[in-house]
């Protein structure tokens, strides 16, 4: 009995010195927590600038007036004075492998002044789902959530320019990555450049970063520029922020 005890003991032992937790530190990003309640401000939405008069001489005039005029703008997401405040989606939208609805996910826009160099501008990364009732200017990055809980963090980045940075970050945040393969890219003039494909893995937490992904905006600009992506989130994150496959890619 006191043998039985012995060994399930030393079972435990080993269990717990061979699994890696995730730090408290690790699971905070930009002050967010993966698995808590999101507890970001709600961003301020301000009108747009009213059009510019227009003559209403005439039943005619009106209604070209009426026919000429552009759609209306939408609300806009106002930075805040500092640090993150959340643009919640209104709409359905689809993310990864799943579609979240209103309430289960968010637009995290950061201060002015205090915007990452290398997360990309939020208008040219990720942009409105279809329907939200606002546009969105300056850096910013996407959150998701189940059950009110924070499940994963989707930030784009400046392709090249920024694989440096990101990649001194997260070494510094999480350590050496799991895994890391270089992707090259070449265009027609016989250049070439390699971009990073890193993955972090630990209980319950996931980091995927690409410093470059294929899109078709990223052809017209060359080996100079680009859009890569860092998500991180818990197991369920995960699940529905597959990273897509990187391929070598010729343009």
């Amino acid at each position: 009995m006191r043998f039985t005890a012995a060994a399930g003991s030393l079972v435990v032992l080993l269990t717990i010195s061979t699994t890696v937790p995730v730090s408290a530190t690790e699971t905070d990003i930009f002050g967010i927590t993966l698995g808590a309640p999101l507890t970001l401000p709600v961003c301020e939405l301000s009108s747009p600038a009213p059009a510019a008069a227009r003559s209403n001489i005439g039943l005619g005039a009106r209604a070209f007036n009426k026919l000429m005029a552009p759609p209306p703008e939408p609300l806009k997401a106002m930075p805040p004075a500092t640090g993150l405040c959340v643009a919640p989606g209104t709409t359905n939208m689809a993310v990864g492998s799943t579609e979240f609805g209103p309430g289960e996910y968010g637009y995290l826009v950061f201060a002015t002044d205090e915007a990452p160099a290398w997360v990309a501008p939020i208008g040219m990364s990720i942009g409105a789902g279809a329907g939200d009732a606002f546009s969105l200017e300056g850096a910013g990055g996407l959150v998701l959530l189940r059950n009110g809980r924070v499940i994963a963090l989707r930030f784009n980045t400046t392709g090249f320019e920024a694989q440096p940075r990101v990649m001194e970050l997260l070494k510094r945040k999480f350590g050496s990555p799991g895994s890391q393969k270089a992707v090259t890219w070449n265009n027609d003039l016989g250049g070439s450049r390699d971009s990073i494909s890193a993955q972090w893995r630990k209980p319950d937490f996931f980091a995927d970063y690409s410093s470059v992904v294929r899109t078709q905006a990223m052809r017209a600009q060359g080996l100079s520029g680009g859009i890569g992506f860092l998500n991180i989130g818990n197991d369920l994150g995960q699940q529905v922020l597959q990273p897509a496959a990187n391929k070598e890619a010729e343009f």
